[in-house]
C-alpha cells in the first residue's frame, strides 16, 4: 500500500485501504506487498503490518523525481500479479508497473473531481475538476478491472465508460465498520451541554464543500446555549482562522470549540465519547469515512444525503433516519434537536442495531471474497495472487 508511510494515524482512504489489506492478506491465496518510498516507514509500522501478514517494501529514491513518482520503480525481485492504483496520483504509476512487471491492473476510484470542483473556493477549482476526472476515467478505461468506493462511484463512473463497454469491469467496494473503533464504550449517562462534532480539515477551500457553514448555522439555528459545536481538525496555529469562519456563518462564540486535527486513534476514541452526535454535513461526498468511524464507535450520525456514506444508509431498514437530505441549517438543527429529544440509553440503542445492521450487509469478509474471485479471473484462473496495493495520502473525508 503506498502513501507517504503505512501509519494508521493517517485517515481517509488510506484507511479504507489498509483495512482491505489487512483483509486481503487473510486470504491463502493472496500475498499482500506494500509499496512505500524509501525511509517513511519506521520498523514498528514494518513489525505491525509483518504480523498482519503483510510485506513492506521500499522504492527507491530517484533524483528529480516526486517521491509517489518513486513508486513507478518497484525493486526488480518483486513478483507482482495485480498492481492496485488509486485515483489520479497512483494511477500513472500502476500503468507503469504494469508494463515493465508484466501484471494485471485494478484502478480504484474513491472521489469525483469534477463534482467536488463545484463547491471549491481556489480561482480555476471548476476547470482543475473537469481535468483530474477526465484524466480518472482515461485510467479506468486503460485499468483491466475498476473498483470504486461505494455504489455513489459506482454509478458516476459507469455512464462515462459505458461507450468502451469498461463498466462491465467495475466491482463496488463499500467500506464496512472498523474494528480500532468497534471496543469503545458510549456513557448512558449525558452530560449538561449536547455536543455536536463537525471533523474535518477547515481548509477554507473546502469551507463550502464540507458544509462546515452549514454545522454552524444549524447550531445557531437552535437559539440554545445548551448546543454546542466541537469542531476538530483544524490546521495546527489555525484555530483562530476557522473559527473566525465559524462565527461569520452565525454561531456564538458561547456555542463554539474549535481544536486542531489530532492523528492518534486513542484521541479519536476519547473525542467519539466525548461528544453526543457526530454529523456530516458536506453538499458532496465521495463517500464520508469519519462518520462511518463514529458509527463504528457506537456514537450516533447525521450525515448528508448526498454522500457516499448516505446512499449505504439508506439502503438498510433504520438508516434513513440518520441521512439528511438538504443544505438547509434548519432542516439539520430540527433532525439534531431530534436526536437529543430521545433518551440517551434510546438512541445509542438506536444506533448500536443500525451498526449491527450495517456490518451484516456491508462486510469487509464478503467484499474481499469478491475482489479476490475477480482478480483470479483477470489473472486467467491463477490460484495464488502476489497483490501490490497502492494507498495514496488524500484529504480527510
Amino acid at each position: 500500500m503506498l502513501a507517504s508511510g503505512w501509519s494508521s494515524s493517517k485517515r481517509g482512504l488510506p484507511t479504507v485501504n489498509r483495512e482491505l489489506a489487512m483483509q486481503l492478506a487473510k486470504h491463502d491465496q493472496v500475498e499482500v506487498t506494500i509499496l512505500v518510498p524509501e525511509s517513511v516507514c519506521t520498523e514498528e509500522e514494518k513489525r505491525f503490518a509483518r504480523s498482519r501478514n503483510i510485506s513492506i517494501r521500499e522504492a527507491e529514491r530517484r533524483p528529480g523525481y516526486d517521491p509517489l513518482d518513486w513508486l513507478s520503480f518497484p525493486p526488480r525481485d518483486l513478483a507482482i500479479d495485480i498492481v492496485v492504483g488509486c485515483g489520479v496520483k497512483l494511477g500513472k504509476q500502476a500503468q507503469v508497473i504494469r508494463v515493465s512487471h508484466r501484471c494485471k491492473w485494478v484502478q480504484v476510484v474513491d472521489t469525483e473531481p469534477e463534482e467536488l470542483g463545484m463547491y471549491k473556493s481556489y480561482p480555476g477549482a471548476v476547470s482543475s475538476g473537469e481535468e483530474k476526472t477526465i484524466s480518472v476515467v482515461d485510467l479506468c478505461k486503460l485499468a483491466d478491472a475498476i473498483a470504486t468506493v461505494g455504489r455513489k462511484m459506482k454509478e458516476a463512473y459507469s455512464s462515462s465508460l459505458y461507450e468502451c463497454k469498461k463498466h462491465q469491469d467495475i466491482i463496488q467496494l463499500t467500506p464496512g465498520t472498523f474494528g480500532e473503533f468497534s471496543d469503545v464504550t458510549q456513557a448512558t449517562n449525558g452530560g449538561g451541554k449536547f455536543k455536536v462534532l463537525a471533523f474535518g480539515r477547515g481548509d477554507p477551500e473546502d469551507f463550502c464543500l464540507k458544509g462546515y457553514d452549514i454545522a454552524a448555522k444549524a447550531i445557531a439555528e437552535l437559539k440554545d446555549n445548551s448546543y454546542c459545536l466541537i469542531f476538530v481538525g483544524a490546521p495546527d496555529g489555525k484555530q483562530e482562522a476557522v473559527a473566525k469562519n465559524l462565527i461569520e456563518s452565525g454561531i456564538s462564540r458561547r456555542q463554539l470549540y474549535v481544536r486542531k486535527f489530532n492523528q492518534r486513534k486513542e484521541r479519536m476514541k476519547e473525542l467519539f465519547c466525548e461528544v453526543d452526535l457526530a454529523i456530516m454535513p458536506s453538499r458532496t461526498e465521495g463517500f464520508g469515512l469519519v462518520a462511518l468511524e463514529a458509527l463504528s464507535a457506537g456514537l450516533p450520525i447525521l450525515v448528508s444525503g448526498d454522500s457516499g456514506f448516505g446512499c449505504a444508509l439508506r439502503t438498510l431498514p433504520s438508516g434513513n433516519s440518520v441521512v439528511v437530505d438538504s443544505e438547509e441549517p434548519k432542516d439539520w438543527a430540527r433532525a439534531s434537536a431530534g436526536v437529543r429529544q430521545k433518551d440517551r440509553t434510546e438512541r445509542l440503542q438506536e444506533i448500536e442495531k443500525l451498526r449491527k445492521c450495517y456490518e451484516e450487509k456491508f462486510s469487509w469478509e464478503k467484499q474481499c471474497e469478491a475482489l479476490v474471485e475477480m482478480m483470479q479471473r483477470i489473472v486467467r484462473g491463477k490460484t495464488f495472487i502476489e497483490f501490490l496495493c497502492f494507498l495514496y495520502p488524500v484529504e480527510l473525508n
